[in-house]
């Protein structure tokens, strides 16, 4: 079980989006069952277009993995491709340490 820390800057981070950012999340859990915490801020910026920024950092014992989505202000798509960015890093993590044992 994996601890989930949603926050957001200039972003209203309401029951829904914090269901949607878990369901999504709960992905990566299936994937690899050694997460301890995901931290995931969702930010916009306000420049000359709105731009949804969402970034996650996963932790696993020994080892953090980060990713980052800048996208137009749909939040499930830049969900989407976050979980599609640390999904590879799960398995190319899990991929180079399969059958390393720690030695004593």
């Amino acid at each position: 079980m994996y601890t989930l820390n949603i926050s957001g800057h200039h972003v209203q981070s309401g029951e829904e989006v914090q269901e949607v950012v878990k369901e999504k999340m709960d992905h990566l859990s299936r994937i690899n069952n050694q997460i301890t915490s995901i931290k995931v801020i969702l930010n916009t910026e306000k420049h000359d277009i709105h731009e949804l920024i969402v970034e996650a950092s996963v932790h696993i014992p020994g080892h953090d993995l980060f990713a980052t989505v800048k996208t137009d202000k749909q939040l499930k798509p830049a969900l989407d491709l976050l979980v599609g960015k640390l999904e590879k890093q799960l398995i190319k993590y899990k991929a180079k340490h399969v059958g390393r044992q720690h030695h004593i």
